[in-house]
């Protein structure tokens, strides 16, 4: 009867255990809060990538907007988002300190559009997406651009404050069928005539002018350096002369020639022979969903550096290819999300 009884109170206190899970499954375990999806990927800011889109064509993000718990949502949720002028000033000074050269500058304006200041997420949804206008043309990415928001405060939710996640910094990065980051190692530098010593730097990044045309800096210019943008040099890929269907598979090789402009004239740019392109496209033998896309650009340029010694100016030879591969899943329907970036 001992053993009985033992055996007896063990499942009565098995039972209320059981029973006392149950009940707290019921309720919600979380306060529920509201954040922005943004995620940190470069830089302390978010990267997002948007197609360039010509003749002032508007193009648009939808911010993921996140209502948190371990239930489903059962109420409508109106969330005020706006512009948060404050937070870029802060990040600056802690990550640049007095290189205000490389400082993000708050997208203007004229570049962007808020439809509404309010997003709703309906009773039934966890997510809802605030959808921001973004219009390109003219927008220099020589600096970098970052649109910075904010959920405002409203007694009718709570923040989700946790590693600031009722905000968003959006460094706007568009992009065209050529830019991204070119492998320059086979971009030779030589020093005025030498034909014999060379220098080159690992990559150079080209960034969109308009839905043709990306712009990278002459010879070995340093992506960070603060006169940059003396250096601009534009690149512009005019219609293939040569398109070749490779196989049956509907993908291609094109042949094609450039065109290399700089801006600025102390640059004393000038083109040497043809510029050329080369875009050629194959399957991923593993992984057949990827296209993996090649690019080379060959290229031989002169131009000089007045900026860079208060006494000389540096003459310089440019020779030889950039090379980037751009891997795209064709099982993703939005572009940006396709491109392994």
């Amino acid at each position: 009867m001992r053993h009985i009884s033992i055996f007896t109170i063990l499942l009565l206190g098995g039972l209320f255990v059981v029973t006392g899970c149950n009940n707290e499954w019921e309720e919600e375990l979380y306060t529920r809060m509201i954040s922005l999806k943004a995620p940190i990927n470069r830089d302390d800011v978010s990267v997002i990538y948007l197609r360039y889109q010509p003749d002032s064509l508007q193009v648009t993000y939808k911010l993921p907007v996140i209502v948190s718990g371990s239930k489903t949502n059962d109420r409508d949720y109106s969330v005020r988002i706006d512009v948060d002028n404050d937070t870029l000033n802060q990040l600056n000074f802690g990550r640049y300190a007095a290189r205000s050269d490389l400082y993000y500058k708050q997208l203007p304006e004229e570049f962007f559009e808020l439809p509404s200041k309010t997003c709703r997420i309906p009773s039934g949804a966890d997510v809802a997406f605030f959808p921001i206008h973004f219009n390109f043309s003219g927008l220099d990415l020589v600096e970098k651009w970052v649109l910075p928001l904010t959920i405002l405060p409203d007694p009718s939710y709570t923040l989700n404050t946790y590693k600031g996640r009722q905000k968003a910094l959006l460094w706007i990065m568009p992009f065209n069928d050529y830019s991204g980051i070119y492998n320059a190692a086979s971009m030779y530098v030589y020093f005025g005539d030498n034909t014999t010593k060379y220098m080159t730097a690992s990559t150079r990044e080209a960034r969109v002018v308009d839905e043709n045309t990306v712009f990278f800096y002459a010879g070995i210019t340093e992506e960070l350096a603060e006169n940059r943008g003396d250096f601009k040099v534009k690149c512009e890929f005019l219609e293939p002369d040569e398109v070749t269907e490779v196989e049956a598979t509907g993908l291609y090789l094109k042949k094609g020639r450039l065109v290399l402009t700089a801006e600025n004239p102390a640059l004393e740019f000038e083109v040497i022979g043809e510029p050329t392109y080369e875009i050629k496209e194959e399957l991923d033998i593993d992984r057949p969903h990827i296209i993996k896309r090649f690019f080379t650009l060959t290229m031989e340029y002169r131009y000089k550096d007045p900026v860079s010694s208060e006494n000389m100016v540096f003459p310089y030879r440019c020779k030889g290819t950039m090379l980037m591969q751009r891997n795209v899943s064709t099982l993703v329907p939005d572009e940006d999300q396709a491109i392994f970036w």
